[in-house]
């Protein structure tokens, strides 16, 4: 609440404003959360005793049930492939795993849970334990023979190399034989060699035989497959037997047939590797039996947890459900009174705040934003005794400064453009004069045809003077808020033209890099568009005033159907603290006096309205360049 002395009889007026109000609703607002607060107290309170049975003796409950229910689902997990490890790495591997799960849930049952019965799971859990111990010494036993195993296939595929090498030669030898024998007439000689071929390449045939059906036995699964292969290597030994029985009176013979029983020896049934892979089956069926008993066990164990989970879960389930009894009644109440501070918050936020507040603001804004970007501001809403009032009448004040402002900056234009008028005229009048005089003087000797060529040129100087006119005209018009295509190396012509005067009387070098061949179109309106080239241009002049080399130049890029716009100078450049701010309103470098600050900011918006982009280029010791890129005709 704000107060006010008029200035009449000193008599005190209290002004109940938006902030009275707003104060006024949250006092209100905040009543209404006090009487909840205390509803929720006296609920909760009641509440306090049933939190703190739950906090003690429930909770501590739920969390061993939980630690419970995940150590019997990691043992589950693992149980259904601790037997069927491949390898002994991968056994160790897993059955360390499965001891460390093991080793949780005994620690576990130890701690015997708060108020729990979960003790008498603990005997369950010793079980497993020794049967782990047994699946140990199985698994072992298993491993150890097949590792046997396959050694012996290790050695065997040796032993078979070595017996294919050692028969090579005997074989070369048998046929040259043959062949010699057949030549001298032998006939019996020959057959006897025929037959040690035929005796030592079935050996050696049968042996390859063997060798691969002991491979296949170590790889065989099932007792099926295991039988048809015993048999097949039964034949395959007895042949390979009475082959290297039949090879015994042929003494160069008996390295081969020494590797041949080495063979032979690990087909044999009883010591060889089909028992051992006897024995291998019948340690993997002890180890599925034993694997089975350890997932009755673990099935066993996870329903006595289970019940227990389940038991525990009730418990808190009836501790959570006298909790929500005790809730009700309060809940009840602070619905009505949450009903209530919504229905208030509701009146107050519809009836004041947007039919009042909201509706004021947003008139004061659209005159603002009118008022600052030039356009005829809208109506402003009258002022009231509150603060959107003061906003209301210091609007009105801004948009008044703003029109001075404005005013002052046409004057300021009309006095630059007024030089420049008076020098591009100063020179046709001059020239008319002339003209005048010497077409006076030549119709007075009777010379006319001269005359009416001194006419012709006085035609010619009043067209430039049109000319130039009509552009300072054209410049001075309000430009169009619609896009169109425009030559951009007219425009930035016509701005140099205005700016013409400038480059002679500070005697400053003007270089134009614009295609002479071809108009370069952009989409812009050509007023602004040439506005922004005179402010380029013209901030430019300022920036060279103080030094040695005095030059301004712009340069027109086509890029693709895009165009850029370069202008540059020979100034001292802008100062790195300065180059993020130099495109602000009212920001200036300029003698105090001699700028505004607005034209670098009115350039940014004008590119901005065309789509395009303004920046800075390069800046330094040695001068400022200002790129422009404009969007082409789509």
């Amino acid at each position: 609440m704000s107060q006010s002395i008029a200035p009449a009889g000193d008599i005190r007026r209290w002004r109940f404003g938006i902030g009275a109000r707003l104060i006024l609703a949250f006092v209100a607002i905040v009543g209404l959360a006090v009487g909840a607060c205390l509803v929720g107290w006296l609920s909760y309170e009641r509440l306090s005793g049933e939190l703190s049975r739950i906090a003690e003796d429930q909770m501590p409950q739920l969390a061993f049930a939980s630690r419970l229910s995940k150590a019997g689902a990691d043992i589950g997990s693992v149980t259904t492939v601790l037997a069927g490890a491949e390898t002994r790495a991968e056994y160790n591997e897993i059955r360390s795993s499965y001891a460390a799960r093991l080793l949780t849930l005994r620690s576990l049952l130890g701690e015997s849970g708060p108020k729990s019965d979960a003790t008498d799971l603990l005997p369950l859990a010793e079980a497993i334990g020794e049967n782990l111990n047994k699946i140990d010494l199985a698994a072992g036993k298993r491993f150890t023979l097949r590792e046997a195993m396959r050694s012996d296939i290790d050695e065997l595929r040796w032993v078979q190399a070595d017996l294919l090498e050692e028969a090579d030669p005997l074989v070369d030898d048998i046929r040259f034989n043959i062949e010699a024998e057949t030549r001298n007439g032998h006939g019996a000689a020959a057959l006897a060699e025929q037959q040690k071929s035929e005796a030592l390449l079935t050996a050696v045939s049968q042996a390859n035989l063997a060798t691969g059906l002991i491979g296949r036995l170590v790889n065989a699964t099932t007792q099926e497959e295991i039988q048809e292969t015993n048999a097949f290597l039964g034949d395959s030994a007895d042949d390979l037997a009475s082959r290297i029985a039949s090879l015994e009176n042929w003494p160069d013979s008996i390295t081969v047939r020494q590797l041949a029983r080495r063979i032979l020896d690990q087909s044999d049934v009883s010591t060889g590797i089909p028992n051992r892979k006897r024995s291998e089956m019948i340690e993997a069926a002890k180890l599925s039996e034993l694997a089975a008993q350890n997932g009755r066990l673990v099935d066993d164990l996870a329903r006595r947890i289970e019940t227990e989970v389940v038991a525990i879960e009730a418990s808190a389930a009836a501790a959570a459900q006298r909790a929500a009894t005790a809730i009700e009644t309060g809940r009840s109440l602070l619905l009505a009174i949450a009903i209530l501070a919504v229905l208030l918050a509701t009146a107050i936020g519809f009836f004041y705040v947007y039919r009042n507040l909201l509706a004021r603001i947003r008139l004061l804004s659209a005159a603002a934003g009118a008022i600052s970007s030039g356009r005829p501001a809208t109506a402003i809403p009258a002022a009231e005794a509150d603060e959107l009032g003061d906003l209301a009448h210091a609007l009105v004040l801004f948009r008044q400064t703003r029109d001075e402002l404005i005013q002052s900056a046409k004057l300021a234009a009309l006095g630059q453009m007024a030089a420049g008028i008076g020098h591009e005229l100063n020179q046709p009048l001059a020239a008319l004069r002339a003209h005048i005089h010497s077409a006076t003087t030549l119709i007075g000797r009777g010379k006319g045809e001269q005359a009416v060529t001194n006419l012709d040129k006085m035609k010619g100087l009043t067209g430039r003077m049109a000319d130039q006119i009509s552009h300072i005209r054209r410049f001075a018009r309000r430009p169009d808020a619609q896009l169109r295509p425009v030559d951009l190396t007219a425009a930035v012509r016509d701005a140099f033209s205005l700016l013409e005067h400038r480059f002679e009387e500070e005697a400053v070098e003007m270089q134009l890099r614009l295609p002479e061949d071809a108009a370069v179109m952009v989409m812009a309106e050509p007023v602004r568009l040439e506005q922004v080239a005179v402010n380029l241009i013209g901030n430019a002049l300022d920036a060279i005033k103080d030094r040695p080399v005095r030059r301004v130049h712009a340069t027109i890029e086509q890029a693709g159907a895009d165009a850029r716009l370069i202008v540059g100078d020979t100034g001292s450049g802008i100062a790195a603290d300065d180059v993020a701010a130099v495109f602000d309103p009212f920001f200036t470098t300029k003698p105090v006096g001699t700028g505004l600050g607005l034209g670098l900011s009115i350039s940014y918006n004008i590119v901005k309205d065309f789509g395009g982009e303004i920046s800075i280029l390069e800046t330094g010791v040695h001068g400022t360049q200002f790129l422009v890129s404009l969007k082409g005709p789509q």
